[in-house]
């Protein structure tokens, strides 16, 4: 097997964004056949309930956590490289993470959300804005995020100067030894969206997005990778919003299937990894 995709979607805008993603790219989808995560913040399915409890029936989409309120989990710290402009246009950007108390009420005000809207607890949480090393030296969260239900996460999604893009070698684990064997860490590979890519990259003016998902795709099914994969809501209130997303996210999925990798969902990868890893082929992931 040449490698999987986990295909992600932070669906946060809690506005007509949100809406306008859940009808056109859940079309498109359906078109390509894949499967494909839905990391959803409380606000947008307390806003647009009736219509992500629809898609929560949808076999090929599957919907978990981004917190109720895009809460950072975790303290980002981003030291840019040379010639990056960031959030503020300094060298340096600093966002806070929450308190644990903070966290804690957030995360009880999703389940009780998830409950009322789609009858069930999310199992996957992505945390916005993603960190380095994900929560592997925060156990004090991973211990309260394991006792709302949650068992896979994709926290990762920064590197050493919490920038990205994130290594295609840095693979999902799970955080044995923290403490919480049965907790995997999926991460969010290379760059979170197009628009990162423009920010960190700094490409020419010849230079597509497309070409550089294709270089890693490329990479991923020579070497058997896992590349989880991440895109956004923003934008998209409208068809002619999300066509500049429909173009290369076709492409990627297109380019991704000719070479034989497989789309999955982060709920059956998880699955997956958990069986292997009881059943002692390595941890799973």
């Amino acid at each position: 097997m040449p490698g999987t995709i986990l295909l992600g979607i932070d669906v946060e805008s809690a506005s007509d964004d949100s809406l306008g993603y859940a009808e056109y790219a859940t079309q498109m989808y359906h078109q390509l056949e894949i499967p494909v995560t839905y990391y959803v913040t409380g606000r947008v399915l307390e806003m647009h309930g009736p219509v992500f409890a629809a898609i929560g029936n949808d076999p090929l989409i599957d919907l978990q956590c981004h917190t109720y309120d895009h809460l950072l989990l975790k303290t980002v710290f981003m030291d840019l490289p040379a010639g990056v402009s960031g959030h503020d246009d300094k060298p340096q950007f600093l966002k806070r993470g929450a308190a644990l108390e903070e966290i804690n009420a957030d995360l009880a005000r999703c389940r009780r959300l998830w409950q009322a809207v789609l009858g069930r607890q999310p199992v996957g949480l992505t945390g916005p804005w993603g960190y380095y090393r994900g929560l592997q030296d925060r156990p004090d969260i991973l211990e309260m995020l394991h006792g709302h239900g949650f068992r896979y996460l994709r926290t990762f999604a920064r590197n050493e100067r919490d920038c990205q893009p994130v290594p295609l070698e840095w693979q999902p684990f799970f955080y044995e030894p923290q403490g919480f064997g049965d907790m995997l860490e999926l991460l969010v590979h290379d760059y979170q969206d197009d628009f990162y890519w423009r920010m960190f990259a700094r490409p020419g003016p010849s230079d597509t997005y497309e070409a550089h998902l294709r270089t890693v795709a490329q990479r991923a099914a020579e070497a058997n990778l896992v590349w989880s994969a991440c895109s956004h809501d923003h934008g998209c209130a409208t068809r002619e919003g999300f066509e500049s997303k429909r173009k290369w996210l076709r492409h990627f999925i297109t380019y991704a299937k000719d070479l034989g990798l497989r789309f999955i969902s982060a709920d059956q990868y998880y699955r997956e990894a958990l069986a292997a890893k009881e059943a002692g082929l390595g941890d799973g992931a």
